[in-house]
């Protein structure tokens, strides 16, 4: 079972930090809003490393980049998907059905 964060050495914090930021790069960008979540009880620590804060701050920064991303390309395939035409059900998983 894993252990919870406040009783992580700061090396294990780290890691644990960094393989969250870099997973996110999988097209994982959950990743990086856990990796906030994850870290924010113990952000304060004297022995934490800096580049823990700044994992999560880049984090935090891309998750919300990633987000507006994902919104903008939801808002202009709902709206144009029509007017793709084939390229337009290519890309749709499921036909919606008497459009």
């Amino acid at each position: 079972m894993a252990k919870p964060i406040e009783k992580m050495k700061p090396e294990e914090i780290l890691a644990t930090s960094k393989k969250l930021f870099f997973g996110g790069f999988a097209l994982l960008p959950m990743l990086w809003v856990y990796n906030v979540l994850y870290v924010w009880p113990v952000r304060k620590r004297a022995d934490l490393s800096p580049q823990v804060r700044h994992y999560m701050l880049l984090s935090g920064i891309l998750s919300v980049v990633m987000f507006v991303v994902f919104s903008v390309w939801f808002g202009i395939f709902v709206n144009q998907r029509l007017s793709w035409g084939p390229t337009g059900d290519t890309l749709t998983v499921v036909l919606v059905k008497g459009v």
